[in-house]
């Protein structure tokens, strides 16, 4: 004997085998994971198979709950290339959705129809049933006969049974869609750690248990001057809402942060702009600014979490706080930014609550826990996957959301390559005055060095390519006090334009004791090198 579905138990029928099986399959699970419209056409494959009807359509309620749209059709298709839309109560599919039951009708032409549709197709008979998921209507399933039909009692059960299966698989694909839709979003709205140089970068996002998108985010990001951003924040809530609240977060915090302003500044602005926007929503925020060549760093902090500070020899301590209220609180609030010492190879996290906070244990028990977790130190990476494993334990209650920042330690040897691209030579005078003072050249020297560099690399950039990505190479050594720095290119210098072009090559010669330019097929190459004072050249 087959399983018999328990409704069709209830409604006191006993479909055929063929009709059991095909009725199943409606229900297979495989089937939320097509997308909506591969879904919804399949469904009525399967329910025109079950019935041995002609026609077949699904209309689902629009988001007002008040109007049935067409969207999918078999043998009818015109309901949906027309956009076909009916008001709930009105007409046959209408009155399925207001009344919540099935409704047959054995002829049509004598009948309430308010598609004409229906009558152009030459449809004689009609039954329909509300789609019903939790008690809640989705829409109508109706399927129609060219021939006049007389639908029976039992053939009316079926098609609900069918329809309540449809319902279910309908609505975990609208889930599943939902959850993809928010995953990407969430995805997009984390940024490329890996683009953003001069600093070490790793960051983690851990959604709630049962929740895809939230308003916990992460954000690094250059800013004039060599200097970089880095921001947590924490918007109270999850789903759509949520997020959407943190989009506007982040925007403003970049957007008020390239004006060049101070943190302290920049947060309050963050702060007015959303609290005009309201109603107001809990949010916090840690706002850091790192200038890597001074080593140093300014935090603001609105209402966050304390940032963790990892020194070289491992020692984890937290930032004392500023006492700075949440953002949108108050439109008058101000917010204070203390500067603090970050030096090569030490480490600063910003985090969420949800790291540090559990139902079972108060959160200064858990900011001890983080600090013991994050001593010792590690690079950004290891850190961040090491906190996430002692600290998270199961499936978050809250967002989780860490970031942590280190400040690499010079090489011996500068090396990279950068885009032949003009907003390129701000990270590469940062790298290049740091790796100078560590090599113990004067702040005159780092200056002249750093020009000359920086002329041969905008040289790179404005004469050696055509347009198109390309890229420049920069080294630099540093042998008994004399240093090197070599620049090269794979294209061709083309010659000077204009009256005032072409002295970077003489002020190249004049900050620096050797200048060698060497054109080749294969691009050019520009060896700058200078002896530093009181080293042995």
């Amino acid at each position: 004997m087959p399983n018999i579905p328990e409704g069709a138990a209830r409604l006191g029928f006993q479909p055929p085998r063929e009709k059991l099986e095909s009725l199943q399959r409606v229900a297979d699970a495989a089937l939320a994971y097509l997308s909506e419209e591969e879904l919804l056409r399949e469904l009525l494959e399967r329910v025109s198979e079950i019935l041995s009807a002609d026609t077949a359509a699904i209309l689902l309620l629009d988001e007002t709950g008040e109007t049935l749209r067409a969207r999918a059709a078999k043998g009818i298709e015109e309901e949906v290339e027309r956009g076909v839309q009916i008001p709930v109560g009105k007409g046959f599919a209408g009155r399925i959705a207001a009344e919540r039951r099935p409704i047959t009708i054995d002829d049509v032409d004598h009948a309430d129809i308010l598609n004409p549709i229906l009558r152009e197709k030459g449809i004689r008979s009609l039954l329909g049933v509300p789609l019903l998921a939790e008690d809640r209507v989705l829409g109508v399933l109706h399927v129609g006969s060219l021939a006049t039909r007389l639908f029976s009692a039992d053939e009316r059960d079926l098609l609900q049974l069918a329809a309540d299966r449809m319902a279910v698989a309908i609505q975990k694909a609208a889930l599943y869609e939902q959850r993809r839709l928010a995953d990407v979003l969430q995805r997009r709205l984390l940024p490329a750690l890996d683009r953003v140089s001069g600093l070490e970068l790793a960051g983690r996002y851990l959604p709630a248990s049962g929740a895809s998108l939230g308003g916990d985010w992460y954000d690094a990001f250059p800013l004039p001057a060599g200097r970089i951003a880095v921001v947590a924040g924490d918007v109270v809530g999850h789903g759509i809402g949520a997020a959407a609240v943190m989009a506007q977060i982040r925007t403003s915090v970049r957007a008020y942060a390239v004006d060049g302003g101070r943190p302290s500044i920049v947060v309050e602005r963050v702060n007015a702009l959303i609290y005009d926007l309201g109603p107001p929503t809990m949010t916090t925020l840690a706002y850091v600014v790192i200038d890597p060549e001074r080593e140093s760093f300014e935090v603001v902090i609105a209402g966050h979490p304390p940032p963790l500070l990892i020194r070289r020899d491992g020692a984890a301590s937290f930032l004392p706080l500023q006492g700075g209220i949440p953002l949108g609180a108050s439109p008058m609030a101000r917010y204070r930014s203390d500067t603090h010492e970050l030096r090569s190879g030490e480490t600063i996290v910003l985090y969420t609550d949800g790291l540090v906070e559990t139902r079972e244990a108060p959160i200064d028990e858990g900011l001890d826990r983080l600090r013991a977790a994050a001593a010792g130190g590690d690079e950004p990476e290891a850190l961040c996957a090491r906190l996430v494993e002692r600290m998270v334990r199961g499936e978050p209650a809250d967002d989780v959301v860490v970031i942590a920042a280190r400040v690499p330690r010079p090489p011996e040897r500068l090396h990279g390559r950068w885009r032949a691209e003009a907003h390129e030579l701000a990270s590469v005078r940062q790298l290049l005055r740091r790796w100078l003072r560590v090599q113990g050249a004067t702040d005159e020297e780092i200056a002249d060095i750093t020009v000359a560099c920086q002329e041969a690399c905008t040289n790179a950039i404005e004469h050696a390519y055509g347009p198109g990505v390309q890229e420049f190479e920069l080294e630099a050594t540093s042998t008994s006090g004399r240093i090197r720095v070599t620049v090269r290119d794979e294209g061709r210098w083309r010659p000077p334009r204009g009256t005032h072009r072409g002295r970077g090559l003489l002020m190249m010669r004049e900050l620096m004791d050797s200048v060698d330019v060497r054109h080749t097929d294969a691009g050019t190459v520009v060896v700058l090198e200078r002896a530093l004072a009181g080293r042995d050249g």
